[in-house]
């Protein structure tokens, strides 16, 4: 009997992106496609979030838009599934209830076995997705296109 499985790739980024951000966005959709993989994203109507629902419907690649809300707020994909992630899945360490947005963050990192985070150099949003990717031992990659001097 062979068992098959999916991949999921959580495709997450900086909604402040640049034209060279948001290309590597949707070269990323295109190859986790042709993989065959499902891709996990954020509803977020700017940046990176966008331009991977964009791709996503253009390729009618498999898909899966997370948020908090009733309905996508990028419109998701009509040929995906939109999941509604709830407050109260994830706390923090003294009990309380993490923000909407950091749940479904959180979330979208639990239920994939990859990530690949496209970061401007300066979103805390970002990097803390990739930090928590990494305390969970997911395969996860932050691409770095932050263009400032480095000390």
């Amino acid at each position: 009997m062979h068992v098959q499985t999916t991949t999921h790739l959580m495709i997450a980024g900086s909604r402040h992106a640049t034209r060279e951000m948001l290309d590597y966005a949707r070269r990323a959709v295109q190859r986790a496609h042709h993989l065959g993989w499902t891709i996990l994203v954020g509803d977020n109507p700017k940046g990176v979030d966008m331009a991977v629902v964009q791709e996503c419907r253009r390729l009618k690649a498999k898909v899966i838009v997370a948020g908090i809300a009733n309905f996508p707020r990028n419109y998701g994909c009509k040929h995906g599934s939109y999941i509604k992630v709830t407050r109260d899945l994830y706390r923090s360490a003294g009990g309380d209830l993490l923000s909407g947005y950091t749940a479904r963050d959180r979330w979208m990192v639990d239920n994939c076995q990859r990530t690949l985070f496209i970061w401007n150099g300066d979103s805390p949003g970002t990097k803390a997705r990739y930090e928590y990717a990494m305390q969970r031992g997911k395969e996860a990659h932050l691409i770095n296109f932050d263009r400032s001097p480095q000390p």
